[in-house]
């Protein structure tokens, strides 16, 4: 008898053979009598097996619900619900990423949570499903657990494209895991963005926005727009990062939203910048008040998973003493409070506070700096970023840089040729 690809008889029963996940399995057909029929029919279901690892599709419990080689690919538990998935991917993650980033992706996990439903089965959700996460993400209440009385409606584009992001990725690892056998996430765009201009301060505005705060909040932003350093890293500058002989800034380190002590954004980010005078000017006069302050020691983490490291240091910026924050240093909230309320009673237009950071570069590019420049001062790997940002203030520059051409470079004509001398006749 001729026996299909995979298929024998072992102690006069049918038995098939398949490789999954890189190991060979054999597996005996409880029940089946051996006949022709049921040998090629063993055959086909050998075939359909096949095809289903190849799809990422086959599902060794439902196939084979009382075999022994269940234990082989079951050493996790059985993952059925969306907060099950959850917890498993936070846990996978935490030996992955920073403690900074596995905060936030905790706080989309929560959110997440709250959208799909804990108890909704895996296996219940479909991409139509995945459609209605995303309205509700983006048009739903916003609900804080820690401030419930501060409930708004709907969220940024820009933040249902991450927190979607965040879904995909637990999706797929459900799916990976053989915790799912579809993928409801394709298919599933992200929203689109307008890209939004850097909009600096002019000369005019940044001079009323300085005058109308305490000199205390003034110093901070003196120091942020002369420097363009990110309101994380302002916030965790210390006076053992700083050289006021040399008129200098070593940038290590960085606070976060959740006030965690971590390095720059990027590994660019590890730098050191050459102080303009306002800057310098600022820090001098801002060493007065804190650099002889007591040092506070702070947990700082690397970027290499567990790995921590206590620090003492002088913070620059320093709360005042009545303030509800007791850690000695300033958060990313307050000194966004202190530019709001500045824009507020200086009567000028409202912006974001990361503008003091677009500030300074489109300040800097107007005074001729050189991008490359820029780009290191501002923690860039290089200056594409520069020119992609600030495409339309170095535009503005050419005029400027044409008049400097025409100062600077040799005349066309080189001296000392009379006018028309040994020119060049025409050959018939």
């Amino acid at each position: 008898m001729d026996f299909p690809t995979g298929v024998e008889l072992h102690n006069g029963k049918i038995r098939i053979t398949f490789i999954y996940r890189g190991i060979r399995c054999r597996e005996v057909l409880q029940g089946w009598t051996v006949t022709s029929g049921n040998i090629k029919k063993a055959g086909n279901l050998r075939a359909v097996i096949t095809s289903e690892i190849q799809l990422g599709q086959f599902d060794y419990a439902t196939r084979f619900p009382e075999s022994k080689a269940l234990k082989k690919f079951s050493s996790t538990k059985r993952i059925t619900t969306f907060k099950e998935l959850s917890d498993f991917f936070i846990n996978t993650k935490a030996l992955e990423v920073s403690e900074a980033t596995l905060l936030s992706l905790t706080s989309a996990v929560n959110t997440l949570k709250r959208v799909v439903g804990e108890n909704t089965p895996l296996a219940d959700i479909q991409h139509s499903d995945i459609l209605n996460y995303r309205k509700e993400l983006l048009t739903g209440t916003i609900f804080n657990p820690a401030m419930p009385n501060t409930a708004k409606q709907g969220r940024a584009p820009s933040t249902v494209n991450k927190q979607m992001a965040v879904l995909s990725e637990m999706l797929k690892l459900a799916q990976r895991s053989q915790f799912i056998l579809h993928a409801p996430y394709e298919g599933v765009s992200r929203l689109k963005l307008s890209k939004s201009d850097p909009d600096p301060l002019l000369l005019h505005e940044y001079q009323a926005l300085i005058a109308a705060l305490p000199r205390k909040l003034a110093l901070i932003i003196i120091v942020a727009v002369h420097t363009g350093m990110r309101p994380g890293e302002i916030c965790a500058l210390a006076w053992e990062d700083i050289d006021l002989k040399k008129g200098e800034i070593h940038v290590s380190r960085n606070l976060t939203n959740k006030r965690v002590f971590v390095p720059p954004k990027t590994d660019a980010g590890i730098r050191t910048i050459t102080l303009l005078k306002p800057a310098l000017d600022a820090l001098l006069e801002q060493y007065e008040i804190t650099g002889h302050g007591q040092k506070r020691e702070i947990q700082f983490h690397h970027r290499e998973i567990g790995k921590t490291e206590q620090q003492k240091l002088r913070f620059v910026f320093v709360p005042e003493e009545r303030t509800s924050t007791k850690d000695g240093y300033f958060s990313k909230n307050s000194i966004s409070y202190g530019w709001k309320r500045g824009t507020k009673l200086s009567d000028i237009r409202e912006r974001n506070p990361y503008q003091s950071r677009h500030t300074y570069a489109c300040w800097t590019l107007i005074a001729g700096a050189n991008p490359s420049f820029i780009a290191s001062q501002m923690g860039h790997e290089d200056a594409r970023m520069v020119y992609e940002v600030y495409s339309k203030w170095i535009g503005d520059m050419n005029q400027d840089q044409v008049n400097m051409l025409n100062n600077q470079m040799p005349t066309a004509m080189p001296p000392g040729r009379p006018h028309g001398f040994g020119s060049i006749k025409k050959i018939i």
